[in-house]
């Protein structure tokens, strides 16, 4: 059978949905984070970026993005949210919280109880193609949403 193809493009959330892409990253010694979140249309409600001068393993660091990214979502009263990050094994964690029994999974138990403010939450894992923006946020930027991502964000909501 041939395989199924995948869209690697950013996709619009559907109508009354915020999407709300997270990244993270580690180099040189420290850690960075980005997430963006878009409406239905395309466009960017909020973000964030930043970095933390903390040596961790890239599971730790999307964990750390995936909490700054919860924090935005309830600050902004989203009622409807989808996250997506690119890292499957944090993904997997989420999705079955609360039958993980390893200091990651009481984590991901703690974050989650956030999702009380909200109507109606998803995580999806995502193609690395799909976080294009966020992966250049927690990389290379410091402020809030740069002009340098612009484009790539309007190409997204485009297409």
């Amino acid at each position: 059978m041939p395989p199924i193809p995948a869209s690697k493009n950013w996709m619009k959330p559907p109508n009354g949905y915020v999407k709300i892409n997270f990244d993270a990253a580690v180099l040189h010694r420290r850690m960075g984070f980005g997430f963006i979140a878009r409406d239905s249309d395309g466009f960017v409600i909020g973000g964030s970026s930043g970095f933390k001068d903390k040596l961790m393993k890239a599971d730790w660091a999307e964990m750390e993005a995936f909490d700054e990214s919860l924090k935005m979502a309830s600050n902004l009263n989203i009622s409807k949210v989808i996250f997506e990050s690119d890292c499957a094994n944090l993904v997997n964690k989420v999705k079955k919280r609360g039958l993980d029994i390893t200091i990651m999974g009481c984590c991901v138990n703690e974050a989650c109880k956030i999702f009380d403010n909200f109507d109606l939450v998803k995580i999806n894992w995502t193609n690395r193609s799909s976080n294009r923006v966020e992966d250049f946020m927690c990389k290379f930027t410091k402020t809030d949403y740069p002009s340098e991502i612009h484009d790539i964000v309007m190409n997204e909501a485009i297409n």
